[in-house]
C-alpha cells in the first residue's frame, strides 16, 4: 500500500479553496465544494477530504488558508470577543443598527473559523486533571493529529 500523497492535485486545491472561500464569498457545503472542484461523487469525497485520516495534506491546505484569512483580515478570537463586547455595550446604549453590526461580527468569526457547526460532549474538566494526565492528553491529540502535522510540515516545505 503506498505512503500518503506528498503533493495536493490542482482539484484538492480548488476544493480546499472553495472550502475556506465559498462562491462569490458565500459559503457553501462539503458537497458542492467537491462538485464545483470536478469530483464525480461529491457527497463521498467532500466528506473524505475534510478527514484527516484519509487526505492530511488537504485537512493541513485548508487549514493554512483559514490561518490567511485571519491574518488579511485581522481576525483573532480576543479581538473578536472584545468587537462582540463593543456591539453588546452600543446595543444597551442605543439599538439603532445593532442588529447589522452583530450579524457582520458574527460572519467574520464564521469566516476566521470560530463558529464551527459541531456537538461535542464533554467528559471531565481539564481543571479536574493532574499534570500527568495532561500530558497524556495531550500526546493523545498530538497522536491523533499526527497526519495532519506532518501534511502541514510537507507543505511548507513546497512552499
Amino acid at each position: 500500500m503506498p505512503g500518503p500523497a506528498k503533493h495536493l492535485t490542482p482539484r484538492q486545491m480548488k476544493f480546499a479553496q472553495l472550502i475556506v472561500y465559498g462562491v462569490e464569498g458565500v459559503p457553501i457545503t462539503k458537497t458542492e465544494a467537491a462538485r464545483l472542484a470536478g469530483y464525480s461523487d461529491a457527497a463521498n469525497e467532500g466528506s473524505k477530504m475534510t478527514n484527516p485520516k484519509h487526505y492530511p495534506l488537504v485537512c493541513a491546505y485548508t487549514s493554512n488558508l483559514r490561518d490567511e484569512v485571519r491574518e488579511k483580515y485581522g481576525i483573532s478570537y480576543e479581538g473578536h470577543l472584545e468587537e462582540l463586547a463593543k456591539i453588546r455595550d452600543m446595543g444597551k446604549k442605543d439599538g439603532r443598527n445593532l442588529p447589522t453590526a452583530a450579524t457582520t461580527e458574527i460572519a467574520r468569526g464564521k469566516v476566521g473559523g470560530y463558529y464551527i457547526d459541531q456537538k461535542i460532549i464533554r467528559h471531565g474538566n481539564i481543571d479536574d486533571m493532574n499534570l500527568a494526565q495532561l500530558y497524556d492528553k495531550m500526546k493523545t491529540i498530538k497522536e491523533k493529529n499526527k497526519k495532519v502535522i506532518e501534511a502541514k510540515e510537507i507543505l511548507s516545505k513546497d512552499s
